[in-house]
């Protein structure tokens, strides 16, 4: 009779284990920090090499993980790569916008081309020109202002000359005289 019952322990504990389920949302509970330590690989692995660097072997050395853990939880590299794309979009959109609206006036223009200078040394400037080249960000969706095109524009070739490097002095000239000329264009409709 002790072995039967012995026995139904191991039976019960068996029936009782929980069972790795991606599709039904049954996943160990350190899946989210495991899904962040990843996506955050991926996003400086596309701000050291961009999209031509991005790799899953990358992201998995520089998140320390192995490439099927990556795979589980994204599932292909386009969908790392497209939740890598949103992740960079989104900072960087709030960054400036935060920026912009730090100061009134020439502060928030001043603290907006520090944010593009911080985003042009930390790799996000690399980053976000590489996602656009690869038609993985649209920008075009956004534009339905002409002042918010405008900035944008103002914006994102400041980017591209940080990311170019050209000079600070001769790009931080051009991004005031084409701030000065946003505003008198919009002043005058």
């Amino acid at each position: 009779m002790g072995q039967k019952v012995a026995g139904l322990f191991r039976l019960a504990s068996f029936l009782l284990t929980p069972t790795i389920d991606r599709w039904n949302k049954n996943v160990p509970k350190d899946a989210t920090s495991t899904r962040s330590t990843i996506l955050a690989a991926a996003v400086q692995t596309l701000q050291r090499g961009g999209v031509e660097g991005f790799t899953l072997e990358a992201v998995a050395r520089r998140a320390g993980v192995v490439k099927g853990l990556i795979l589980y939880h994204y599932a292909s590299r386009g969908r790392l790569l497209r939740a890598a794309a949103s992740h960079i979009a989104t900072s960087r959109r709030a960054a400036i916008e935060r920026a912009l609206t730090s100061a009134p006036g020439a502060g928030a223009l001043d603290a907006c081309w520090e944010e593009l200078r911080r985003q042009a040394e930390d790799g996000t400037a690399r980053a976000w020109l590489s996602l656009c080249a690869a038609g993985l960000i649209d920008r075009s969706a956004r534009n339905a202002h002409f002042e918010d095109a405008a900035r944008d524009a103002v914006i994102d070739g400041s980017a591209i000359a940080l990311a170019a490097g050209v000079p600070l002095a001769d790009a931080k000239d051009a991004y005031d005289a084409l701030w000065l000329t946003l505003l008198e264009v919009t002043q005058k409709s």
